[in-house]
């Protein structure tokens, strides 16, 4: 086989020496500047509730009234698809826009001492409580809600209910409280301030005026009036604030 001859310069065009890294002027730093952030965390508490949020909503809803045995604790979400016109603006098959969102721990997560069991059931127990309180209530029906939950690692399901809570501000979790209470107990009713959830939608039997004979600060009409500021834009970020720690000390006071 023949060499190949040897290259000439003949044959190829004169080399051109790189340009030079380009100085950078002060309007290209004044646009950098501008478009300036923190390095993207994978790891940053904000980040993996945003994971977590994600694969929660990648979930198929289920009916309220049918949701399929489950072991372990988790997250969930709860969406009206009802007629009740208070929730027109919300209500929708396709779930959207969650009413509530909630959490589920194992027992004794707060003293640090919770160690779940592989057969416990929390997170299907919880979203029964909610199945239990609303087939009580008078003006809403079961069979117009559904339910997204996702079994999520104990250490993430709050971060993400935080996270979740603050991107959709659910109705039930920032304008009108109490939609999670559980029965405080006959030794407490009496004394208690009736939760502003159950003004809204009497029916829950602990509640009752026989048994939580005080009405909650917040009457029905002043819960209906918010919701529909909520939906019409009427309401500040600073006024959902405001009206979620109005409800956070009320609940402290019970």
């Amino acid at each position: 086989m023949p060499a190949s001859p040897n290259p000439s310069s003949e044959n190829f065009p004169s080399p051109k020496k790189p340009s030079q890294k380009p100085r950078k002027s002060k309007a290209w730093r004044i646009a950098a500047e501008e478009r300036h952030s923190d390095p993207y965390n994978p790891l940053d508490l904000e980040n993996l509730g945003r994971s977590v949020e994600a694969e929660l909503l990648n979930r198929k809803p289920e009916p309220l009234d049918e949701v399929s045995p489950v072991y372990g604790s988790g997250i969930y979400a709860l969406y009206y698809c009802g007629p009740n016109p208070l929730y027109a603006e919300i209500s929708s098959r396709d779930c959207l826009v969650p009413v509530y969102v909630g959490q589920a721990r194992p027992t004794g997560v707060r003293k640090g001492t919770a160690e779940e069991k592989p057969d416990a059931t929390t997170l299907w127990d919880r979203i029964y409580e909610h199945k239990q309180s609303l087939g009580q209530v008078h003006d809403l029906e079961i069979s117009d809600f559904s339910v997204r939950y996702l079994v999520a690692i104990e250490a993430f399901v709050s971060i993400a209910e935080r996270v979740i809570i603050r991107h959709y501000r659910p109705v039930w979790n920032s304008i009108v409280d109490g939609f999670g209470n559980h029965d405080p107990g006959a030794n407490r009713r009496k004394d208690s301030y009736r939760p502003a959830w159950d003004e809204l939608h009497p029916g829950r039997w602990w509640s009752h005026p026989d048994n939580m004979p005080t009405p909650s600060k917040t009457p029905a009409d002043v819960s209906r009036s918010r919701i529909r500021d909520l939906f019409a834009g009427r309401l500040s970020e600073e006024a959902v604030l405001s009206i979620e720690a109005e409800q956070t000390e009320e609940g402290k006071n019970d």
